[in-house]
């Protein structure tokens, strides 16, 4: 088998990651050319077979790869600005705590704006503000950070802020909207005045993104952390339920990713989420457009490429990595239908195929979540959906409608113990390390090559590549 007849769009999207991880030491020109090498050396490592006329297409597949990574390298350079008073209106398009202070994001003229705001002044999300203030390079926000720590300036711009802004005043003009921006506000307001601890935190991160600290702090303490995370997991439990309440309609696909999308947009339109929802978008449409269905390992990297496309900064973004290359190491590990066993084998591939991010990002990776992991899929499959049937009651103000609600403080609360009997049995902690990020990068290239069928001979080269190459990524 090879690429070019499975997932050619794999070959695009690993030599636009190549050439992007490479923007910060090789000049536009150059990293276009590094990202043909590097996408040119994978093709040839992962194909067992060449499929005919491959000398017509491998041409245009690799001018395919160097060309945007030219463009993308030359936006990758921040824009110069001088610091510039600005007074005027804005839209507070995001706020959350940051540090000791909270972190706002402005949609202005000037452009994407954040400002960093004392922990008194809470803006809401949908508001329209008077401010004024300097704009500033968004990097002199921040401390300077040193190679390999994280970089608070790349995180906010992978959010699509372009410059800083040191607020001098800030006074609302309008209350929230009805932009979306609003209604969460609305939303998460209700959610906080009406459910009890731990309903309310799960379904607070599952409508609208935001997270409760308490109960975010207990995820990272099991190794769970994804499931408050707005992902492919989220949007596909809903689309699964979607599909089959709208079994018996004529336009149910159309009518499906409607709502899809509203509740993506809804929730923040985390990087995650666009990912699956993208690849969803491309499952329902493969059947119409080509006449048959689209490749899962194809859909992936469609998915993630067009978001790189536009906003190559995401490339640094924790969600977009970790739901690319979960997604990844899935349809690789599941290509030959779903039973326990690959399920399981999914499961243990995924872990350690993260595990190299997860632990830059957290600093230690709890190894109970090697084991929590097996369960929390399918117990949260079921824990969110019927979360949010039985809060609807007491939200809508019905007459004993904490009823429904105290039973799914109960489950939650048994998922809690089972949890932390979990981390007491397995104690361990690995630690963030070098090595164990290039052994990640080496898990995800075995998955892709198992799921390509390259072979084992092949596979264990293409693992082996993966495996040193993984600090060029990082």
């Amino acid at each position: 088998m090879s690429p070019l007849a499975s997932a050619p769009f794999l070959v695009i999207l690993s030599g636009w990651c190549a050439g992007i991880a490479l923007s910060t030491k090789l000049s536009p020109p150059a990293a276009s050319l590094a990202a043909s090498l590097f996408g040119a050396g994978f093709l040839l490592i992962s194909t067992k077979r060449w499929p005919p006329g491959w000398k017509r297409v491998l041409p245009v597949l690799l001018l395919t790869v160097s060309l945007p990574v030219f463009f993308m390298n030359l936006r990758l350079h921040p824009k110069t600005v001088r610091e510039e008073s600005w007074m005027g209106q804005a839209w507070i398009r995001t706020e959350r705590a940051w540090g000791s202070k909270r972190a706002v994001t402005l949609a202005s003229p000037k452009g994407r704006l954040l400002c960093l705001l004392e922990p008194e002044a809470r803006p809401l999300e949908g508001e329209r503000v008077q401010v004024s203030g300097t704009v500033v390079p968004l990097e002199s926000l921040f401390s300077v950070t040193s190679e390999g720590e994280f970089d608070p300036a790349r995180y906010w711009r992978a959010k699509g802020v372009e410059f800083g802004f040191r607020c001098s005043s800030v006074a609302a003009v309008d209350p929230p909207g009805n932009r979306k921006t609003g209604w969460r506000t609305r939303l998460r307001k209700k959610l906080l005045l009406s459910l009890s601890p731990l309903v309310r935190g799960h379904l607070l991160a599952a409508w609208t993104g935001e997270k409760d600290p308490e109960v975010a702090s207990m995820h990272r303490r099991w190794g769970t952390a994804h499931l408050l995370a707005v992902s492919g997991f989220h949007v596909g439990v809903l689309g699964a339920i979607l599909l089959w309440c709208l079994r018996r309609f004529r336009f149910k696909l159309l009518v499906c990713s409607s709502l899809l999308w509203g509740y993506v947009f809804l929730t923040g339109c985390a990087s995650s989420a666009c990912r699956a929802m993208g690849m969803i978008q491309l499952g329902f449409l493969g059947p119409v457009l080509a006449g048959r269905p689209s490749s899962p390992l194809n859909s992936v990297s469609v998915a993630g490429g067009i978001l790189l496309l536009i906003n190559p900064w995401l490339f640094w973004d924790i969600g977009w990595r970790l739901s690319v290359i979960s997604a990844l190491i899935l349809c690789s590990v599941v290509r030959g239908g779903v039973t326990p066993m690959r399920g399981l084998a999914a499961s243990l591939a995924i872990w350690m195929g993260t595990s190299g991010e997860a632990s830059a990002a957290f600093e230690t990776v709890p190894l109970a979540g090697l084991v929590l992991n097996l369960f929390a899929l399918p117990a949260f499959s079921f824990l969110l959906p019927v979360a949010s049937v039985a809060a609807i009651p007491v939200l809508a103000g019905f007459p004993g409608g904490w009823v429904p609600l105290w039973g799914m403080e109960g489950l939650f609360e048994a998922w809690a113990r089972f949890a932390d009997c979990t981390c007491m049995v397995v104690q361990w902690q690995i630690a963030s390390s070098p090595w164990l990020w290039n052994f990640s990068a080496a898990i995800v290239g075995g998955a892709v090559a198992y799921g390509l069928e390259t072979g084992v001979s092949n596979g264990l080269i293409l693992s082996l590549c993966a495996f040193f190459c993984g600090g060029v990524f990082r």
